[in-house]
């Protein structure tokens, strides 16, 4: 007696084709989280460099006295309160002469040196209680 084989695909050949597809889908699914959160981060970094850089540029623009301003600015010892930005309302910024990254005075580190103007921009209190440092900008004359 000659057998035949039929030319389909088993149950048990589809349930496992399933199984690994549904797997792989699952995996790409829980990525998007993951990748959201990681965008948000970046935008706001992003937002957060730019606002340094436009605070800077205001104080050398608009500043008859900047010098006197500079010199304030690096005498604190505490930031100023935030003010929070009207173009972005998750950010605040605020003006000191100490880091706010790294506190201490490391002398093989010049990020950390007291007497230093720096705009510092973090998220709004109001927005995220954690008021999170999202970037420092060091800047001079």
């Amino acid at each position: 007696m000659i057998r035949q084989y039929s030319r389909g695909y088993t149950l048990v050949e589809v349930l496992v084709a399933l199984v690994v597809l549904l797997a792989g889908i699952v995996g790409i699914i829980q990525l998007f989280p993951v990748s959201l959160e990681g965008n948000r981060e970046a935008e706001l970094r992003g937002a957060a460099a730019s606002l340094a850089q436009l605070k800077a540029d205001e104080l050398r623009r608009d500043s008859d006295n900047f010098a006197r301003v500079i010199d304030d600015i690096r005498g604190r010892t505490t930031p100023t309160d935030p003010v929070v930005w009207h173009l972005d309302d998750r950010l605040a910024y605020s003006y000191s002469g100490l880091s706010t990254f790294s506190p201490g005075d490391d002398p093989a580190d010049p990020s950390d040196d007291p007497g230093v103007a720096r705009i510092i921009v973090s998220l709004n209190p109001t927005f995220d209680p954690s008021a999170r440092v999202l970037y420092e900008l060091r800047f001079d004359r």
